[in-house]
């Protein structure tokens, strides 16, 4: 494919993205599992695990009205992965115009607790991940269906008797390695168990 920039022709080169995404997922989940510690592949640390439902809605900074959306997922005992089935409910429009009909994605996320003495003295976790993520349908905010994602989240302490309350900032787009690439941003409020 060429691309005319200020009458000059330009040859651009594909990317392989199908290798390289499966390949930084591959590095994400290689920090946690070392040759002195076999835990991580014992039965249990799969089983140990929270589950989290919750609803979100999406937010676009030029004025598009966004969607509700549905969540559901899934952390390790520990916190640090996250594997999330986002359903986004209804269309999201700017100007009268679709850019995406209501959709799926997953992803899958390493995630890094902040540690900072007020915070961990109220109880109050602060954390944030990257990751990739898959969406069924492109459209005019994501022109591919694999993405990079990224989340910045709060948990909030434990409730007497029942779970926790996560609120989480999140992104998932392109990184511009295929047109359109907006990206779409959302906010999700859940309830761990």
């Amino acid at each position: 494919m060429c691309v005319l920039e200020r009458g000059r022709t330009h040859r651009m080169r594909a990317r392989p993205i199908s290798t390289l995404l499966p390949l930084g997922f591959a590095l994400t989940l290689v920090s946690y599992v070392s040759v002195a510690d076999s835990s991580a592949l014992q039965p249990s640390f799969l089983l140990e695990g929270r589950f989290s439902f919750g609803v979100g809605m999406t937010y676009q900074y030029d004025g598009s009205k966004g969607t509700t959306l549905a969540l559901a997922s899934w952390s390790t005992g520990n916190d640090h992965y996250e594997l999330g089935a986002f359903r986004f409910l209804t269309p999201q429009t700017r100007l009268g115009c679709a850019l995406a009909e209501p959709n799926w994605v997953f992803e899958a996320s390493r995630r890094w607790r902040l540690h900072w003495r007020l915070l961990d003295r109220s109880g109050v976790e602060l954390f944030f991940g990257g990751g990739a993520a898959y969406k069924n349908k492109t459209d005019d905010l994501n022109g591919s269906n694999w993405n990079f994602a990224e989340q910045l989240g709060w948990r909030f302490p434990k409730r007497s008797g029942g779970g926790r309350l996560e609120f989480a900032i999140r992104h998932i787009s392109n990184a511009g390695i295929k047109k359109p690439n907006r990206g779409e941003d959302f906010l999700t409020l859940a309830y761990v168990l």
